[in-house]
């Protein structure tokens, strides 16, 4: 058989042969390039590698820095700053940079020595300790002035080529121009920019912005290239606190406290139309640029004695915001409320009558009257004017447990406002269901139940706004640090709680109250002021905070809560005292002098003017203008001792059971 002739063209031997010698081509030039190549890198290096390496030795800290962000501002409802962030400067070294060249060392250190006054030895004995470092911070917190001379001595110096790894890193710190002004409320960021308390934890997410990054490189000209992201900077906080209230209020609290004394003094004005704080301030205080400096409370031998945990738990409850973290039993503010939700109810009404004879005896105790002899026959007006214990038990029996309950709902006691600070305590109430007699009877007059302070003049705001409950807010407007609006805090109304006519009734009732009652201390010459005072014994706890019953016999909490003016409130006023070092014990006393000097300075500022001239002045006819009440007010307020010049409840004297 014949063979198939093949169709390759070339032998095995021939291909062979030809791809060798392409090989071998490719492998010589290949050979040729990489010479080329080598004899080329070692010109370079021969000739610019100490270039080459200083460029890249001096620009390592640039390959990625942060930028830092600017923290936002906060301020006060006029556009005053409570709160800002300032940049500073830290001073920088990179010791091997420095270390790269002599010719860097010696100018580098002479002038760090010169313009920042650092130790030449010092400086000396860290390049030799950490000679591959290219991060040691010398100098921290350094200002745009202290930094100016430095910076143009390197722009004008011929020198200045020679001074190496030397720069400044940005960042913030936070400034609170006014030191101790509005310190609970705003609180204060820690170095690391987080907000710690107040306004600064609460809105921290919105304070905050978001760091920046620079980065560079040396490019083919062997220039440095700098690619920069800038940082967006937090949004400002414009707050519903007036300046200047605040700023009165506390100089009149700290007033009080410098002369008498007290476990705490706080005070809360708010605006009933809209549920804005106007004020909000609490004794003691503390420094926002410095808040853990307590040496203006303890001495140094007190601090000097302090454990660890002792000092912690001494911070911690300087830095309670007692509006919002502390509760304690009202006392007879919690009065407008019991008669309020029984009009309401209709089980009252204007003009009906009730006898006080000093006490009520509910199921197997007797409850007294902070006027033990009793005040005889009131009217419903007068029960809040003369602020009858006796007459509240008799209104509080005819609502009984679920509607007391029920309104105490309405009212807001028993649950956070969620007013825009931290740390809300939500108070103690109990259910009808675990209510017997004796816990209506002194509920109604504001035992046996704990409130908070937001939560006390929130609902007392729709006592006498027309019963409008506003959710009690503390910022009006975020804005960018251009001053674009982001988002504006509207008025929250959360619900009505009693009727206009109910409303106008209580003004005119707690009117009656400041001008002839129990808060004629509060009275100011002219205004048509309205409100009520109240009294109660404050609580011991032990440490796992079980009730431990009363204090002590003199340990108080008393307080005052008004509006002005009566026909067409603008803001109401929340004087409370946790245990005042004051001889008038168990009175509310004190804190109506306060209120009253609270409510002279801070009436114009509020825009309220007087509304009448002096009530004793005498008539053409003879008489006079003083507001006046029945005979039996009169009488019965002749009566009271000077003992129980405002209404107290002891332990002793009302043998009320302790259900906390």
């Amino acid at each position: 058989m014949a063979k198939r002739k093949s169709s390759r063209p070339y032998k095995d031997s021939e291909l062979n042969h030809a791809m060798r010698e392409k090989l071998l081509v490719t492998v010589f030039m290949i050979a040729l390039a990489l010479i080329a190549l080598a004899v080329y890198l070692t010109y370079i290096n021969y000739k610019d590698g100490e270039r080459y390496s200083k460029y890249v030795l001096d620009n390592q800290q640039y390959d990625s820095s942060s930028l830092p962000f600017k923290r936002g501002d906060i301020t006060d409802r006029n556009g005053t700053v409570l709160a800002y962030s300032s940049k500073v400067y830290n001073l920088i070294l990179d010791p091997k940079v420095v270390l790269s060249s002599e010719k860097y060392k010696d100018p580098t250190l002479s002038a760090l020595a010169e313009y920042f006054a650092l130790s030449r030895s010092d400086l000396e004995g860290l390049l030799a300790s950490k000679p591959d470092s290219h991060y040691e911070k010398l100098l921290k917190g350094l200002t745009q002035d202290q930094i100016s001379e430095f910076n143009k001595m390197l722009e004008e110096s011929e020198e200045a080529i020679y001074i190496r790894g030397i720069w400044f890193e940005e960042e913030y710190v936070r400034n609170y121009p006014f030191d101790t002004l509005a310190c609970d409320v705003v609180g204060f960021a820690s170095s690391a920019s987080v907000g710690e308390l107040g306004l600064e934890n609460y809105y921290n997410e919105e304070l905050t912005g978001v760091n920046g990054v620079s980065y560079g490189y040396v490019d083919s000209d062997l220039n440095l290239e700098k690619t920069v992201k800038p940082a967006v900077d937090g949004y400002n906080l414009v707050t519903t606190i007036d300046y200047s209230v605040q700023a009165v209020i506390e100089e009149d609290i700290r007033a009080f406290n410098e002369e008498f004394g007290s476990d705490n003094t706080a005070v809360i004005v708010m605006n009933p139309n809209n549920g804005e704080i106007i004020a909000e301030a609490s004794y003691p205080v503390f420094d926002l640029n410095n808040p853990r400096d307590m040496t203006s409370i303890y001495t140094v031998e007190e601090l000097n004695a302090m454990d660890d945990e002792t000092m912690l738990n001494s911070l911690y409850t300087l830095w309670n915001n007692y509006c919002v973290s502390s509760i304690f039993e009202p006392g007879s503010t919690m009065k407008p409320f019991t008669v309020g939700a029984a009009l309401e109810e209709g089980l009252v009404h204007d003009g009906d009558t009730y006898m006080c004879d000093g006490s009520e005896k509910v199921l197997d105790m007797t409850i007294k009257c902070h006027n033990i002899y009793g005040h005889g026959e009131l009217t419903l007006e007068q029960t809040i004017m003369q602020s009858c214990n006796d007459a509240l038990m008799q209104i509080g029996m005819k609502l009984g447990a679920d509607l007391l309950a029920k309104y105490q709902d309405i009212f807001g006691f028993g649950y956070r406002t969620y007013v825009d600070l931290p740390g809300e305590d939500a108070g103690l109430t109990y259910e009808a269901s675990k209510m017997d007699a004796t816990d209506v009877a002194t509920n109604s007059f504001g035992q046996n139940i704990e409130v908070n302070m937001h939560q006390l003049v929130a609902g007392f705001c729709s006592l006498v706004n027309g019963g409008y409950y506003y959710q009690p807010h503390l910022v009006k407007r975020i804005e960018t640090s251009t001053g674009e609006v982001v988002k504006t805090i509207r008025p929250t109304l959360i619900r009505q709680t009693i009727t206009e006519e109910t409303s106008a009734l209580l003004r005119k009732y707690m009117q009656s109250t400041v001008a002839t009652g129990t808060g004629k201390r509060v009275a100011v010459e002219g205004y048509d002021i309205g409100g009520k005072t109240g009294t109660a014994e404050t609580w011991a706890l032990d440490e796992d905070g079980k009730n431990l019953g009363y204090r002590s016999i003199t340990d108080y909490v008393i307080s005052f809560i008004g509006f002005a003016p009566c026909d067409d409130p603008q803001f109401v006023i929340y004087v409370v005292i946790d245990n005042p070092q004051v001889d008038a014990v168990g009175t509310a006393i004190p804190v109506c002098e306060l209120s009253h000097t609270i409510m002279e300075d801070i009436l114009p500022l509020m825009n309220v003017y007087p509304d009448y001239t002096d009530p004793n002045a005498t008539t053409e006819e003879g008489t006079t203008t003083e507001a006046t009440t029945d005979a039996t007010t009169e009488a019965t307020t002749e009566a009271t001792t000077k003992a129980t010049t405002e209404e107290t409840t002891t332990a002793k004297e009302t043998e009320t059971k302790n259900n906390n």
